[in-house]
């Protein structure tokens, strides 16, 4: 049996993010994988620039929700969770 044949889904989702960071890093940014729930869905954490980058929803859909949707058959969607108040990012004063 191959090693990624026993890995769970979690970490192999792991080690696919973890050739995308280096894209992330460029801009300051990074994501961590919270869990997978039973519906598909993968919840992550956006960090660093990317919790108020103006693109990090495009970030979010075009590149980690079809990164992890090519790779793994199991994901149906991501669920991107900030440590913000994304309202808070409409209403601040430039």
């Amino acid at each position: 049996m191959a090693e990624s044949d026993s890995a769970t889904l979690e970490e192999r989702i792991q080690t696919v993010l973890d050739g995308y960071r280096p894209t992330l890093y460029m801009d300051g940014g990074d994501v961590q994988l919270l869990h997978v729930d039973e519906k598909g869905i993968a919840h992550v954490k956006m960090l660093g620039a990317c919790i108020d980058c103006p693109i990090s929803l495009l970030t979010m859909k075009l590149g980690i929700q079809r990164l992890l949707k090519e790779n793994f058959s199991e994901i149906r969607g991501i669920h991107a969770i900030t440590d913000i108040d994304i309202s808070a990012l409409y209403n601040r004063k430039e």
